[in-house]
């Protein structure tokens, strides 16, 4: 599944839990359903393709007044129930929404945490707690490793990784 049919999935099902939850209805009205095939037709419109930003982050607002103000309103209303209602698609969504910058943030955050984990290795204190220490520090070492990779996706790497050479090849 592209990236795309992922955003069109979870948009319908943004707009579905509105008319449920909110508006108290088992089936969509007509209204949301147009707004349903218009966010499905921009996204199949979309510039950017697979390597779109989230639409609040995007440089191009292709949305026309009227359709904007009402997705805002259902963005407003399920972004902070959609943990409940689908909480994958709620932490995809949010990670899809941070930016480059704070991938590199959490991937820097990492360092700390190795530091810790091997330094604490000197302190006069029990294998036991040495133990449990090493787990503790390793293991959020790792979270913010993995974590900043997540958000930084295949094309923040790759970024990366062509910025370390070029800068290694001076």
């Amino acid at each position: 599944m592209t990236k795309i049919e992922k955003e069109k999935r979870t948009v319908r099902r943004m707009i579905e839990l509105y008319c449920k939850h909110r508006l108290k209805l088992d089936a969509m009205p007509d209204e949301y359903e147009q707004l349903c095939q218009y966010a499905e037709r921009r996204l199949d419109l979309c510039r950017y393709g697979e390597q779109k930003r989230a639409c609040r982050r995007c440089l191009t607002h292709c949305y026309a007044t009227k359709e904007r103000e009402q997705i805002r309103e259902v963005m407003r209303w399920v972004g902070p129930r959609m943990i409940v209602y689908m909480p994958k698609e709620a932490i995809l969504h949010w990670l899809h929404g941070l930016s480059f910058r704070t991938g590199l943030i959490v991937m820097a955050m990492c360092i700390p945490f190795y530091i810790i984990s091997f330094a604490q290795m000197l302190l006069p204190i029990s294998a036991a707690t040495k133990g449990v220490l090493w787990v503790v520090f390793f293991g959020l070492a790792k979270t913010c490793q993995y974590g900043g990779l997540s958000i930084l996706g295949v094309e923040g790497f790759n970024r990366v990784k062509s910025w370390w050479k070029n800068r290694r090849g001076r």
